[in-house]
């Protein structure tokens, strides 16, 4: 009798997911965000349980136990270890569920465009990209540790977002001056809003506007004492811009030209890493590059970088990782 072989997939090989991966993942992105939006996954991270108190938050807790997230003890629900993974990384669930399925949307309906335009909820995605920054503390430590121990000036966030960045520096550096700045209105007036409930508006200032330099200075800059700006950051966008514009170093350079004294630069942002395969990558870095591409962003290689702060200056003075792709750059120059 001959023995039989069992029939094994290529893909199986490779690790590519399954259509129930791609259906079950959908539904564990939503009840991510949801349990996001009702404040379990930081009373969880704190260290603390919960206990659904409706039939509705009874179900997706169901539905985070049977996903693998949660564990149930009487009445109420703990972490588990791949749940406090899920928890630190809700942003990026956050930003490829919410934020930016309005434009993975417009797919069906442009098979004969070259380009789909943005069209993202720029709360989520706001949101998204604040816990994407905050959820290594250690960072945000470094960053802050570094602005408080040098002469107090005036930090300036570049696509501030929901100033989620802003006021977690406030508190590393307690004599410095923040300035924070995005071309999203509603978002802006949202934060200004929060601001103001946390007291912190007296040492935070938020302007609405673009931060892409132009032959013609942006009006919000004509508001702000250039002079006194010494470390400009920007975090998930110097990409974007460097796309829209003439490349890296062009950016830096007309943000250097607004702020002459600035000494320091702090740039968060995704590298491009390409693979022939979803599983040989980062595992948001799929979603990113397709995401990028989609909409005629480019997206930059490290080498590319590193070549234009070089170019224009800058000494690395630390360089962070966080999941490869992910890389924060603190830059000084004399």
């Amino acid at each position: 009798m001959t023995a039989v072989t069992p029939l094994v997939h290529s893909h199986t090989a490779l690790g590519d997911f399954t259509i129930r991966d791609v259906i079950e993942g959908q539904t564990a992105g939503q009840l991510i965000v949801a349990a996001d939006d009702w404040g379990w996954w930081t009373t969880l991270l704190g260290g603390d349980t919960i206990a659904p108190s409706t039939g509705i938050q009874q179900t997706v807790a169901v539905g985070l136990v049977r996903a693998g997230f949660l564990t149930r003890r009487g009445h109420r629900y703990h972490l588990t270890h791949t749940g406090h993974d899920v928890g630190k990384n809700r942003g990026f669930v956050r930003c490829a569920v919410r934020g930016w399925e309005p434009t993975f949307r417009q797919l069906s309906a442009a098979a004969h465009d070259e380009y789909i335009p943005a069209a993202t909820e720029p709360g989520e995605v706001a949101r998204a990209c604040t816990d994407i920054a905050r959820r290594r503390p250690e960072i945000f430590a470094t960053i802050g540790a570094a602005i408080a121990a040098d002469t107090p000036g005036r930090t300036i966030d570049l696509g501030c977002a929901d100033a989620g960045r802003l006021q977690a520096l406030a508190g590393l550096a307690p004599h410095e001056e923040f300035l924070g700045v995005d071309i999203e209105d509603e978002v802006i007036a949202d934060a200004t809003t929060e601001l103001d409930r946390l007291g912190l508006a007296d040492r935070i200032t938020l302007l609405a506007g673009s931060v892409q330099p132009e032959p013609h200075s942006p009006a919000w800059l004509g508001a702000v004492d250039r002079d006194s700006v010494t470390t400009a950051m920007s975090f998930f966008l110097l990409h974007q811009l460097a796309s829209d514009g003439n490349g890296i170093a062009a950016v830096l350079r007309g943000w250097m030209e607004w702020f002459p004294n600035v000494r320091r630069l702090v740039i968060g942002d995704g590298y491009l890493l390409e693979a022939d395969h979803w599983t040989q990558q980062p595992w948001f870095s799929p979603t990113y590059e397709i995401y990028h591409t989609i909409t005629g962003v480019q997206l930059w290689t490290q080498h590319e970088y590193e070549r234009a702060y070089a170019e224009l200056g800058w000494t690395v003075a630390r360089r962070m990782e966080d999941h490869t792709m992910l890389v924060t750059t603190i830059l000084e120059r004399d």
